[in-house]
């Protein structure tokens, strides 16, 4: 009797849709039925991105939006690790760990791309070099503990001159993740600042910058017109939308 080899899939990225085609694969194919399951993913965890915003503000702490991929992915192996190349005609995938220092090829019949996006950053001179990401974990984070630190650095009275600048926070990008981070943004600083006995509210400016005429253009401009104003419209006619 012949045994039939596994099927050998092989999926890259372990995000929303890497991580929910291998939950599915394995689910879907009964056990017994000979498949091979590989994900390969930078980290060993699943971020659920939609509420990085959250971990930024202190609302919620990190591990509520992480979830460990092996436990998750019970008739798979998984891979932390780095995608190098994609050799179609082979059908193998390279891929490293340990900062580069090991390398493997991996075999498959069938694979699944799924490694997300990246940053946009437009092509705007310097802006890549001097803004804070919100993509991952450690983004998160970094922003928070960067909030903090100009915090504190504006409550010295040697910093008094330059509290403007230190307490003016700019957030591009008006599409969900944009406008969620600046709200949190703003409120954290908002409920922070009481702690600082040289602060007060009135020196916080948090600034949203989007290139469209409104935000939330997944929304429609109407949608996105009110989340500006509350009341729908601008106090002002000559007053574009979002311009407070």
């Amino acid at each position: 009797m012949t045994v039939r080899p596994p099927v050998r899939v092989v999926i890259l990225g372990g995000g929303f849709a890497g991580l929910t085609t291998a939950i599915h694969l394995q689910k879907a194919v009964p056990r017994g039925v000979p498949l091979s399951i590989t994900l390969v993913n930078r980290d060993n965890f699943f971020l659920f991105t939609p509420m990085l915003h959250e971990v930024a503000a202190s609302d919620l702490d990190l591990t509520h939006i992480v979830n460990p991929i092996r436990k998750l992915l019970t008739r798979g192996v998984v891979f932390v690790g780095e995608v190098e190349h994609i050799n179609l005609d082979t059908h193998r995938v390279t891929v490293a760990h340990a900062h580069g220092a090991h390398r493997h090829e991996l075999e498959y019949d069938h694979l699944v791309i799924a490694l997300g996006s990246v940053t946009n950053y437009f092509k705007i001179p310097r802006l890549e070099q001097r803004a804070l990401p919100m993509k991952t974990l450690g983004d998160a984070i970094a922003l928070r503990n960067r909030l903090i630190e100009l915090l504190e650095e504006a409550d010295f009275e040697c910093a008094a001159q330059q509290r403007h600048d230190l307490l003016t926070f700019l957030v591009a990008g008006g599409g969900f993740a944009g406008v969620e981070t600046v709200a949190a943004v703003n409120d954290f600083l908002r409920e922070a600042i009481r702690f600082y006995p040289h602060l007060t509210g009135d020196l916080v400016r948090v600034v949203l910058v989007e290139a469209g005429p409104a935000i939330l253009p997944e929304l429609g401009a109407k949608l996105g017109t009110y989340a500006c104003w509350p009341g729908g419209t601008s106090t002002s006619e000559s007053t574009p939308p979002c311009a407070r």
